[in-house]
């Protein structure tokens, strides 16, 4: 029998006995200033484990606020960290003694500065904030990497020519106590024109450069350890012609996972046609100094007729399109699991935006292919929310791979849970939470605040409609 999403819902004897509630108001404010497309800070909830999480909300105009609460939603403090006028987020993370946030904005000169917010976990004190970086402000926006544990955090800015082609990276290392451990230089002008550049920085500190070069065809990565000042390479020729068409690199994505090794994604397209023709697959593994490629993944027509046959619209689509890689994940047996997503926006300024059919593709440890499947579903949002409340959110739990959306299936507005069985691919049913979530205009969901605790517990932002009037912070449980 297939396991339900169920709410705890509480009494208020049982809720005083275990010191437990189920629901507390909540106060969100949207920040325009964010790029809701392309989010910098996409989970706003931190798990602690099973003592609590902390939360970083916009609470008032100009300012967001870190806070703490316990696995009883009692709030322990809250910090607030004040922005200055176009001052936007750029990194929210926690390491085992304090909450990051950096935040990004132009100082009195003109000049890119990226600044670092430290709060105490244990009393929510909050340190003078640190300037990580200062640019200038005519090149390509100054970035920050952060590693998984918290305990690194790496500035940078890119150094430009002609075209705004970048020529190489340079920054700063610091770590958990933003202590500065070394400035660092990457040399990229032996790479060809360089459209994409990506930084990603693992608990050692060790940085890893992800580029896409010559034309949309390389993909290059470079490993700069604090050991050693040689860097380490792999690259590879993803596009170019196969099969008399040519074609170029269209979207990729790239994971640090906890066995040490990078594993780049990537789409690609027929450069005439704009066809979607092929997801590829490598694992970069800098510790033996090899790559392991992925068989190639066609998207041929019976691809698409397949597609086209598990949507029960009636809409029968003439080719994939808006199809973008979201998550790469690694299971405990090491395959690797690869999340795609249809999203777009249906027209102009002021459309609607839409989260539909999700496609997953799995490999072995060996990165031989292990099955593919498709996941339909259907959701839309208004502009001025865009994807704050739809699209999915994800929790890995042994070979168990939990995804939560929000949809209406069967005339049921509600939060729903999809199992799949990461070693074949079989999917349950979506469940019901049973929340009722209210269907109107105004926000009733909230994504980005959804984190699981633990494997069976998980805090949620949503408006249920029998408590239209206000958002609430919720604790949901699997049983």
């Amino acid at each position: 029998m297939p396991l339900l999403l169920l709410l705890v819902l509480l009494s208020a004897t049982t809720a005083a006995a275990q010191g437990r509630k189920a629901a507390i108001p909540f106060t969100y404010l949207p920040d325009n200033n964010e790029d809701q497309y392309n989010q910098s800070i996409t989970s706003k909830t931190l798990p602690l484990g099973a003592d609590g999480f902390v939360i970083l909300s916009r609470n008032k105009p100009g300012e967001y606020a870190i806070e703490r609460y316990n696995a009883a939603l009692k709030k322990a403090w809250s910090t607030a960290i004040p922005l200055a006028a176009e001052e936007t987020l750029e990194a929210f993370t926690r390491n085992e003694e304090a909450a990051l946030v950096v935040t990004h904005r132009h100082d009195e000169k003109g000049n890119q500065v990226l600044y670092a917010h430290r709060v105490n976990l244990q009393n929510g004190q909050k340190d003078k904030p640190v300037l990580l970086l200062e640019a200038p402000a005519d090149i390509r926006k100054a970035g920050v990497a952060l590693s998984p544990d918290g305990t690194k955090l790496l500035a940078y800015r890119f150094h430009v020519g002609g075209s705004q082609v970048v020529q190489g990276i340079s920054g700063s290392l610091y770590d958990g106590k933003l202590q500065k451990l070394k400035d660092t230089k990457y040399n990229l002008s032996d790479l060809r024109g360089i459209v994409s550049a990506e930084v990603i920085v693992n608990d050692a500190g060790d940085q890893f450069i992800s580029l896409i070069s010559e034309n949309m065809e390389r993909l290059t990565v470079r490993q700069y350890t604090l050991k050693s000042p040689e860097a380490k390479g792999m690259s590879v020729l993803v596009g170019g012609m196969f099969d008399g068409k040519k074609v170029y690199i269209m979207d990729s994505k790239y994971a640090l996972q906890p066995n040490g090794n990078l594993y780049g994604v990537v789409l690609t397209a027929d450069e005439k046609t704009g066809d979607y023709y092929s997801l590829k697959a490598v694992k970069f593994d800098f510790e033996n100094e090899d790559m392991v490629f992925a068989e190639e993944f066609r998207f041929t027509p019976e691809y698409l007729a397949s597609v086209n046959k598990l949507d029960k619209s009636g809409a029968k689509a003439s080719r994939l399109e808006d199809i973008y890689l979201t998550d790469l994940i690694l299971t405990p047996e090491e395959k690797l699991i690869v999340l795609a997503e249809k999203k777009y926006m249906e027209g102009g300024e002021n459309s609607p935006y839409y989260a539909k059919e999700m496609h997953l593709f799995a490999y072995d440890q060996f990165m031989g292919t292990a099955w593919s499947s498709v996941l339909m579903k259907s959701q839309k949002a208004p502009a001025d929310e865009a994807f704050t409340g739809i699209s999915y959110r994800y929790h890995l739990s042994g070979n168990t791979l939990n995804l939560l959306t929000l949809e209406e299936l069967d005339g049921k507005h509600d939060l729903y849970l999809r199992r799949i069985d990461t070693n074949t691919g079989k999917a349950e049913a979506p469940k019901a939470a049973g929340l009722n979530v209210a269907d109107d205009k105004d926000i009733s969901y909230v994504k980005d605040f959804t984190a699981w605790l633990t494997d069976r517990d998980l805090v949620t932002v949503v408006r249920p409609s029998k408590k239209a009037n206000s958002l609430q912070l919720r604790r949901l449980q699997i049983k």
